[in-house]
């Protein structure tokens, strides 16, 4: 490209020398541009993507082999479970684990070394999958075995599951069929999980886990004392465990709640004030999976929840009443 540049007359003697940086400068603005935006860093991150492997023949396949111009050695052939096929006349080769491209040149190979052909033309193709499933167990709506062709993401195993569960926890395992040793985990509450779900590739023979989340207890004197779901694996405080419980009962000492909690060096008993933990909402105390909140009974507002109504029903034990509630408190 080329630039007009007019000079008036009245410019000085150093007029060329400014031409020529000029000059130089434009011819070098569009590398610099491309040499600054080659150096720009990639900021999309890629999040746990695996490489996209080709499909494979697998023992139990049914691969149909033809060779060209030669329909009698051509033949539909189911892979044994030695990961062979029974060729005809060239017997037993095997293919397990390979690509139909892969395969194809092994029995062209198998003919030529048998002196059968002297440059066998060969294709393969799987017509049956019989080893291309990918499990998915755990919290989904249908746990089992699902034919998913080729490289799928996590997102169409657990579509074809039918989702999670309301009971699902917060961790998903997946184990590789070609690395079994190291699963795979995948949280559920990040704040970029469906993104994770479409960029986590599963292939054939993994098993993918939906965990289960955990529940807390809730006993005592509350309202609906009973067993409580940590809904999708999310935390809970001893307040929203309570909340769940429908509250505290009037005769309930707040100053004494605990939580009974397991441990691999045995139980362990912490102690809540949930009094003040109402009154500040920062003394709350986190629960973990399988904590038992234990609301205790107060003996002195028992008492008074029993007796007084009986007291007030008659003037005559007024006088008394009033010792015994003295006495109580």
């Amino acid at each position: 490209m080329y630039y007009p540049i007019w000079l008036s007359s009245s410019m000085s003697t150093k007029a060329p020398r400014a031409l020529t940086c000029i000059c130089a400068a434009m011819l070098l603005l569009p590398a610099l541009s491309r040499t600054a935006i080659a150096q720009t860093p990639r900021t999309d991150p890629v999040l746990h993507s695996r490489q996209q492997a080709p499909l494979r023949v697998g023992p139990g396949d049914m691969v149909q082999v033809t060779v060209f111009d030669t329909p009698e050695l051509s033949a539909k052939l189911r892979v044994n479970a030695d990961g062979t096929v029974e060729l005809p006349v060239a017997g037993n080769t095997q293919i397990a684990g390979m690509t139909p491209e892969e395969a194809a040149d092994a029995i062209g190979k198998r003919l030529k070394d048998a002196k059968i052909m002297i440059d066998p033309r060969v294709g393969v193709t799987i017509t049956d999958y019989a080893t291309q499933e990918i499990s998915v167990l755990g919290e989904v709506k249908n746990p089992g075995n699902y034919l998913l062709l080729g490289p799928h993401s996590l997102y169409n195993a657990l579509s074809a599951a039918g989702g999670t569960t309301e009971n699902a926890g917060r961790e998903i395992v997946i184990t590789h069929a070609a690395d079994p040793e190291v699963p795979e985990t995948v949280s559920m509450h990040s704040n970029n999980y469906s993104h994770i779900q479409q960029m986590t590739s599963v292939s054939a023979g993994d098993v993918i886990y939906v965990s289960r989340a955990g529940s807390v207890y809730v006993v005592g004197d509350v309202a609906h004392p009973g067993r409580f779901l940590m809904s999708g694996g999310a935390n809970m405080t001893v307040l929203e465990a309570i909340a769940l419980a429908q509250g505290t009962n009037s005769s309930a000492a707040l100053s004494r709640v605990s939580i009974v909690r397991k441990t691999d060096d045995g139980t362990k008993i912490i102690p809540v004030d949930l009094k003040r933990a109402m009154q500040d909402g920062q003394t709350d105390q986190a629960l973990l999976a399988d904590d038992i909140v234990v609301v205790p009974r107060s003996r002195g507002k028992a008492f008074l929840d029993s007796t007084l109504p009986a007291l007030t029903a008659s003037a005559a034990g007024s006088a008394f009443g009033a010792m015994i509630l003295l006495a109580a408190q």
